[in-house]
């Protein structure tokens, strides 16, 4: 049986996937000596992942290869990680990544020296971030020994660490910080209605509609301080942008269940539509979602739109 996936380390990854939001992190959470030597928008995502099976529930890497902003032949290839909680191994966990992505490159071929590998560690979790950045840190050894013992740094970027206006970059990426940032709080109430603020320029595309969702699904699977009635007041005030938006905010949660097989997610998602439009919703109504199909759940996100009752939303 396949192990339930961490909603955060999922969130990152659908998140950092995107190409655009990568290459706004680049751009401007590296530090500027960094920043001045590669081309984000060369951004190109490896498929790859270089986690043990055995860990895959609580990690989640994302590699990256970039070119030399001076136009020089090779590459760097930038390790994301993603972690909410301080791990005192994590240098070894990223020296396993490193190692393995040389493999790799060798195996497909590579000859001369191997490209260099930035990690970065994205960091959101509630209590501080204590661990060396250093990886020598690792050992206990005389200062004699220094020089042969493996040595790197990881950049870290603490997201408790900045406020809401330091934390800079295209609309999309100030999003995933946010959320991430918040997550644990129970602040995010009270932030939540504020982020599409930031995705106004794209809601009427595709693209943020799917940002968006992907948002609002990490929330509801992952906020441990935001009640249903939190979540339901704010995607309520979420989806005042008319009812072409919230048409197609509700058709795409519910295709969500359906194409991961996830039905009883796929009516609760349904019954916080309710609420938002018919407030407290009486006991027949769970009965009824429970025993809804998959097909139904869908027709009633639609419905949920333009009827003028409860019951004509949930009518055979």
């Amino acid at each position: 049986m396949a192990k339930p996936v961490n909603p955060h380390d999922r969130f990152f990854k659908e998140a950092f996937s995107r190409k655009d939001v990568a290459a706004s992190f680049l751009r401007h959470h590296l530090t500027a000596d960094l920043a001045g030597l590669i081309q984000p928008d060369s951004l190109e995502i490896r498929k790859d992942s270089f986690v043990d099976p055995g860990l895959a529930e609580h990690h989640s890497d994302l590699l990256y290869a970039v070119r030399w902003l001076n136009g020089e032949p090779g590459y760097v290839h930038v390790l994301f990680e993603h972690k909410s909680h301080p791990e005192r191994r994590i240098a070894l966990d990223l020296m396993r990544y490193i190692t393995r992505i040389a493999e790799q490159t060798l195996k497909a071929g590579h000859a001369g020296l191997l490209p260099a590998i930035l990690p970065v560690v994205v960091y959101h979790g509630r209590q501080p971030w204590n661990i060396p950045l250093d990886s020598r840190a690792l050992f206990d050894a005389p200062g004699a020994f220094d020089p042969f013992i493996p040595a790197f740094r990881y950049l870290l970027t603490d997201l408790s660490a900045y406020s809401d206006e330091e934390l800079q970059g295209d609309a999309l990426l100030r999003v995933a910080l946010l959320v991430l940032k918040y997550i644990f709080s129970p602040q995010l109430g009270e932030r939540l209605p504020g982020i599409p603020t930031l995705l106004a320029n794209l809601a009427e595309q595709r693209s943020g509609l799917d940002y968006l969702y992907t948002v609002l699904r990490n929330v509801a699977s992952g906020a441990p301080h935001l009640s249903r009635a939190a979540l339901s007041e704010s995607v309520q005030r979420i989806f005042t942008r008319g009812n072409e938006f919230m048409s197609t905010i509700a058709e795409e949660w519910v295709r969500e269940g359906l194409s991961e097989g996830r039905r009883e997610e796929a009516a609760a998602l349904v019954k916080r539509l309710l609420a938002s439009r018919f407030g407290d919703l009486p006991d027949w109504v769970d009965a009824r979602l429970q025993t809804a199909s998959l097909a139904r759940l869908e027709d009633y996100a639609v419905r949920v739109l333009d009827a003028a009752s409860l019951e004509a939303v949930l009518a055979d």
